[in-house]
């Protein structure tokens, strides 16, 4: 018995994917580096302190969860659901966090708090499966109240808090992952649609004057750009005017501007910082991380053993990838501020928490892959 375990310890050990791994093992000590560098200009170590022990945490969380069967999640994915689920509720009642961002989004647990929204993600995206997997693969039949209902949950509870930039990262997440199932193409065009044209729609019919007056800045801001000289476009002229004045080699790490300059530098607009004191080959540097991170995952998916896991991997790709496209995209002005911060690079115990739990749960479907995934 013990030859066995020890033989199956070490046959983990041969196949576990060190290349994705490595990958996010650098994704994270670049965050660590410029979280560094960003404490040292606001002259506030705790940042770098408390973003470190998020990496530890979540590396502790990424282990475990790679070492656990992800078949196994199929009975914990509801369980999981459902107590995330809870402190979504629960955070309506007794959290904070309005009077700073706008948002009532996080949990006080005495020396740290969290963020029940980013548990949430990972929560969702299990539930999302199992049903996908179940429901659509099995069957061949779409039950749409069902669909919708576990959808739709922490989607409104997020709302209620309010958080729509999460929102709209939930969204993200199950129109990708229904597309991945194979829902009909005419049902995604009509969500995608629906998305891309909300917010114009929100905007000129005045909608948008019945939400918080945060949000209600941000839409004006981002429709008018010579708009609010000294908000959110300021924010975001500083962040294109720092990230631009980094060339191509940089000012060099701790003597750039933008981290004391940008309003929330150290996590909204963390990459005009990587941008100015990297330069463009840092950022390129950065964006070549996240590619092969994203080219990898989807390797994963292709080679699961089932389609369950499979669409886990593309779940959690689609979470991260949203992060990253929207993140990038505000500092640069293409997209809206939404406070989406940059995975593994903004500052964000909560945030790092998450996507190493999601890397743990794609680890451990990289462990028991064996086949193309439609070569059946």
């Amino acid at each position: 018995m013990l030859h066995v375990e020890k033989s199956q310890g070490l046959n983990k050990v041969k196949h576990y994917d060190w290349l994705l791994l490595l990958i996010v093992l650098a994704l994270n000590a670049f965050g660590m580096i410029i979280m560094w560098s960003v404490s040292k200009h606001l002259n506030n170590p705790s940042l770098l302190i408390k973003q470190g022990a998020g990496v530890c945490i979540g590396f502790v969380c990424m282990l475990i969860l790679s070492l656990i069967d992800y078949k196994d999640l199929r009975i914990l994915g509801f369980i999981a659901y459902g107590f995330s689920t809870l402190l979504l509720i629960l955070v309506l009642f007794i959290g904070y966090g309005a009077e700073e961002t706008g948002s009532q989004a996080w949990l006080d647990l005495g020396p740290i708090s969290y963020q029940p929204s980013e548990l949430g993600k990972i929560t969702f995206v299990m539930i999302s499966a199992l049903y996908l997997e179940h429901i659509v693969m099995k069957t061949g039949k779409y039950n749409y109240p069902k669909l919708m209902f576990f959808a739709a949950l922490p989607v409104i509870l997020v709302f209620l808090q309010p958080d729509y930039g999460t929102c709209l990262v939930y969204a993200f997440i199950f129109l990708f992952m229904v597309f991945f199932a194979g829902l009909p193409y005419k049902y995604i065009f009509i969500g995608s649609g629906a998305a891309i044209f909300s917010l114009p729609l929100i905007y000129y019919t005045g909608i948008y004057q019945m939400f918080p007056d945060h949000i209600q800045e941000r839409f004006y801001s981002f429709f008018n750009k010579e708009a609010d000289p000294l908000g959110i476009n300021y924010q975001v002229r500083l962040s294109i005017q720092y990230a631009g004045s980094g060339q191509l080699w940089g000012r060099g790490l701790g003597n750039g501007w933008a981290a004391k300059s940008v309003p929330f530098a150290h996590t909204d607009f963390i990459f005009s910082v990587v941008a100015e004191e990297l330069g463009f080959f840092g950022a390129a540097v950065l964006v070549i991380l996240f590619l092969a991170f994203f080219a990898r995952c989807i390797y994963i998916a292709w080679f699961s053993r089932e389609r369950y896991g499979a669409l886990m991997v593309m779940g959690y790709v689609a979470m991260i990838f949203a992060h990253f496209f929207e993140n990038i995209g505000m500092s640069i002005g293409l997209m809206p501020v939404t406070g989406i911060p940059l995975p593994f690079i903004s500052y964000g115990p909560s945030s790092v928490i998450t996507n190493f739990m999601a890397i743990g749960i794609i680890l451990s479907i990289s462990l028991r892959k064996q086949r193309p995934m439609f070569d059946y």
